[in-house]
């Protein structure tokens, strides 16, 4: 399933809630999440877990999903009209201390002049 998340108070909730209901989903691709989705997707997953989900693409604004997948295997971050900020994507995936995650795909971007440090 590919979904396109905006920030709405309404939405996010009902997107957590049909996530609920299909335990058949193995799939999850965010294919575009504006840049402030972070907190308030935080906020609508609350407690919810969906081990049902296998394997996860998504830009790095939707992070939070990785918490809340625990039996993810594969997770494939894309970079679609933002700028790659890996700090918060590689912490929400590592403080799932049981992941199974096989296979992480990160794409290296360069913006501007690369630095020397």
């Amino acid at each position: 399933m590919t979904v396109y998340l905006t920030l709405s108070d309404s939405i996010l909730p009902l997107f957590v809630g049909c996530l609920e209901s299909l335990p058949n989903l193995h799939t999850l691709e965010i294919g575009r999440a504006h840049s402030y989705t972070a907190a308030p997707l935080k906020k609508a997953l609350g407690r919810v877990e969906f081990p049902q989900i296998k394997t996860l693409i998504l830009p790095p604004t939707a992070y939070p999903l990785l918490q809340h997948c625990r039996d993810v295997e594969d997770v494939i971050c894309v970079v679609r009209d933002v700028t790659l900020s890996s700090d918060e994507f590689l912490g929400s995936l590592a403080s799932n201390r049981d992941s199974k995650v096989r296979r992480l795909t990160i794409p290296l971007v360069s913006f501007g002049t690369p630095s020397r440090r």
